[in-house]
């Protein structure tokens, strides 16, 4: 099943791919329109018509969020195998196929994700896609599956974390109820790349206050934490870079304005040897620093302010 909202010229191709399938037993598409104001639920409705599939459409009266709309879609559903993706993503031939021989087994099947080999020229240090090889423990449902009754047992998605983490939160919950889990390498499926930009990096950076949202109904997701505090590692040098920053702007001495632009260097060799930016040559590192720390820096804020809110310090 697939939630979606406001993209309705992604959903033709999605369904192609679905009818793509091969080696599956019969299947249905639940597509959820998540309160969209383009055309999304007419283009559901033209998909239902005229897809070789059984297509069905869920609508939602307001925009209520990925985990609304997820649960709405599954509980809609009739199959005792649920499997996930979006949207911007296209299964390829085997996916379905491979993800059912693995619930045959376990509870959860994760597959793999990779960036869509024809954008692959897009990809770029603030580029949005995903790239999951790997059982990595955030079971993203771009790509992953649950039995039926897993879902049952545990409610499904919990329907407050409206921005982020409602992923990697229902998959801590079942399997701290005991289910188990599975990668599967031949479950593939492309996602989009965004092209890179330091913009739309930003205002995306606003979901992520979720994840603290997601920390604080699963303690156990603190392990994934560096220190069990920190989202991602970058985010303390960042932290000492702007105040090295702060204090040399505001230093009288030459003195301290060395001593507050040496705080830079931890920052600096974090994002160029020990996390480089990704999709980045070496040479380009240097004159991306300034627009890495401004992405680090608005991470923290955004969490910073969760934080706050929720009562729940991840930074």
């Amino acid at each position: 099943m697939v939630a979606t909202h406001g993209r309705a010229g992604l959903l033709p191709r999605l369904v192609n791919g679905l009818e793509g399938q091969v080696g599956t037993p019969a299947f249905e598409v639940v597509l959820v329109d998540d309160g969209s104001t383009d055309d999304t639920w007419g283009t559901i409705e033209q998909l239902a018509a005229a897809s070789s599939l059984p297509v069905r459409g869920v609508q939602m009266p307001t925009q209520s969020g990925p985990a609304a709309a997820r649960n709405a879609g599954w509980r809609a559903a009739t199959g005792d195998l649920i499997a996930f993706t979006d949207d911007d993503c296209v299964p390829q031939p085997e996916w379905l196929a491979t993800l059912a021989t693995a619930l045959s087994a376990s509870d959860i099947a994760q597959g793999c994700t990779l960036p869509d080999p024809a954008q692959l020229h897009l990809l770029g240090p603030f580029a949005r896609t995903m790239d999951v090889r790997s059982e990595t423990g955030y079971y993203q449902t771009c790509n992953v599956a649950y039995r039926r009754a897993t879902l049952d047992a545990v409610g499904g998605f919990d329907d407050d974390l409206r921005q982020a983490g409602e992923d990697i939160e229902l998959a801590t919950r079942a399997m701290a109820a005991g289910a188990t889990t599975a990668f599967c390498g031949g479950a593939v499926v492309h996602h989009d790349v965004r092209p890179s930009s330091l913009r739309a990096h930003l205002r995306g950076t606003l979901r992520w206050g979720g994840i603290v949202l997601a920390v604080r109904k699963q303690p156990a997701l603190r392990a994934k934490l560096y220190h069990r505090v920190i989202w991602k590692r970058s985010h303390v040098p960042a932290v000492g870079a702007a105040a090295g920053v702060v204090v040399a702007l505001g230093a009288k001495s030459t003195l301290g304005r060395i001593a507050g632009m040496a705080a830079l260097a931890p920052y600096a060799r974090h994002r160029l040897v020990v996390e480089p930016l990704p999709n980045t040559e070496p040479t380009d590192r240097v004159g991306l620093l300034p627009q890495a720390l401004v992405a680090d820096l608005a991470e923290v804020g955004v969490l910073a302010v969760a934080s706050a809110r929720y009562r729940c310090v991840v930074l």
